[in-house]
């Protein structure tokens, strides 16, 4: 089934290739050994497009449309879209959307240099990757291709190292301050700005340091684990399903999760991890502001909510907010700080009891926020729970469908029982509700009945019967109030 990207990405749409730093040759190898079996051949060409679509001598960025790229790579949209995310997974793009204040916009692409070998063959998951793609013999070929032998050698037998390198003033001794001197106004300081002005330079880094963007670092966990833990059973399956979810929701790195991973208490006597017990610890961790937690969930600082202010259901703002932040960051965007243990404990119920998407969890907790005057209330969120999850609601749109459908129902409701109320309403004289008398619905009729011109079955009007006549007069003389 092929996807459907129109909503996302327009072949008119424009696009501008920036590079965070020169690429060399050597590197450009390391895509083609270690990541081109990962990515697959399409997200390979792209890069190499991008990477040579800049300008060699200046690294100046190029501009063109996502025709050209599809025309170029033979790929159709929803593949060509496939093959950039991949590059954004594997941390080789970083894609930004651009926009001036006529909403006239455009994509740009941050080509970033791929990881060394050593930094990838260190890096656990990454390395797992491609074992299962190439197999044992391949890899074996790679790390031999890029081992070090006397490199490696030379730090084990010649262990005592002394920097002895030069530095900058040590060798430069005879230059001036004068000569770094630049006088305000000066024909220098003219030209100067003139070159900076006419002339501005790419935004190249020659520290850029090349990274991936997974949560955690699998290898380095095991450095953290005591020794009544098996890393085999606490480094696979649900057990690094779990520590996954839980870096999410608290904002932790592959540091901040080893420190909790310390404490010999949460393992059980076949040394595996006890989720439950960890889900506590963390919870009373966090309470009591002992966590050591990053800040590198993005957050949408342009959209105009916070403490006292949410973003409406269906927006961009909304949606944007519901798959960007963890439950736990989103709450304490909306508080404006720390949360407290109820607030905690009712979003961490959702996730890891209760087995909801992180996005659909933003989504209820807003809603549920602006339904209950930023309360959440225990017994509401379950209702709801247990209707999307009966519905089977598993993205932010499909709970976003939801929300507005019941506010159309609500509305609806409303208006229903306002005109009800106001056909039902009594007279009102002076601000108050005057009593109404009314007739038995048997002289009521007979009444319609003389109206109409229709005798009654016994030939008996109501005047003929003073009684009746007298609770007609009298009814009369209220309505008009005599």
């Amino acid at each position: 089934m092929r996807r459907l990207v129109w909503n996302e990405l327009l072949p008119k749409d424009r696009y501008l290739v920036r590079m965070a730093r020169p690429i060399s040759f050597a590197e450009t190898g390391f895509v083609t050994q270690l990541y081109l079996p990962i990515i697959g051949v399409e997200s390979y060409s792209l890069y190499q497009l991008l990477v040579h679509g800049v300008q060699e001598k200046s690294g100046a960025a190029t501009e063109g449309t996502h025709r050209s790229l599809m025309l170029t790579t033979s790929l159709s949209l929803d593949k060509l879209l496939d093959a950039r995310e991949r590059l954004e997974a594997i941390g080789l793009v970083e894609v930004r959307r651009r926009e001036n204040q006529q909403r006239d916009y455009y994509y740009e692409y941050l080509v970033k240099p791929p990881l060394t070998p050593a930094e990838f063959f260190a890096d656990y998951v990454l390395s797992l990757m491609l074992l299962n793609k190439i197999e044992n013999i391949r890899f074996q070929q790679l790390r031999q291709q890029y081992a070090d032998v006397l490199g490696s050698g030379l730090d084990q037998e010649y262990s005592i190292v002394e920097n002895v390198t030069k530095d900058f003033h040590e060798v430069f001794q005879s230059l001036k301050p004068s000569e770094l001197e630049v006088k305000k106004g000066s024909e220098r300081e003219l030209f100067l700005t003139e070159m900076e002005t006419s002339f501005p330079q790419a935004a190249l880094k020659s520290n850029y340091e090349a990274q991936v963007n997974h949560p955690l670092s699998v290898s380095s966990l095991r450095l953290y684990l005591p020794d009544n833990a098996d890393s085999s059973k606490v480094l696979d399956g649900k057990s690094m399903e779990l520590l996954y979810q839980l870096c999410h929701f608290y904002q932790l790195d592959s540091w901040g999760m080893g420190q909790e991973l310390r404490d010999w208490t949460l393992y059980k006597s076949d040394r595996s991890l006890d989720g439950e017990v960890l889900r506590k610890r963390l919870v009373q961790r966090y309470t009591e502001d002992k966590l050591y937690r990053n800040n590198l969930v993005p957050t949408s600082g342009e959209d105009e909510w916070g403490p006292g202010r949410l973003p409406e259901p269906g927006s961009e703002a909304f949606v944007r907010a519901c798959r960007l932040l963890s439950p736990l960051a989103l709450l304490e965007r909306v508080v404006g700080g720390r949360v407290s243990k109820v607030f905690l404990e009712r979003a961490e119920t959702l996730v890891f009891a209760d087995g909801l998407q992180a996005e659909v969890v933003n989504a209820l907790i807003l809603h549920t926020l602006a339904s209950m005057q930023m309360e959440l209330p225990k017994a509401y969120m379950e209702t709801i729970r247990d209707s999307w999850k009966a519905k089977r609601i598993a993205t932010v749109d499909e709970a976003v469908k939801q929300i507005l459908e019941r506010a159309d129902q609500r509305a609806q409701t409303q208006e229903k029982a306002k005109g009800s109320k106001k056909e039902s309403s009594p007279v009102r004289r002076n601000g108050r509700a005057i009593l109404q008398d009314k007739l038995p619905a048997s002289v009521e009729w007979q009444r319609e009945q003389e109206k109409n011109g229709e005798p009654s079955a016994k030939g008996k009007l109501i005047s003929d019967d003073p009684e009746l006549s007298k609770m007609l007069e009298s009814l009369r003389k209220k309505q008009k109030g005599g």
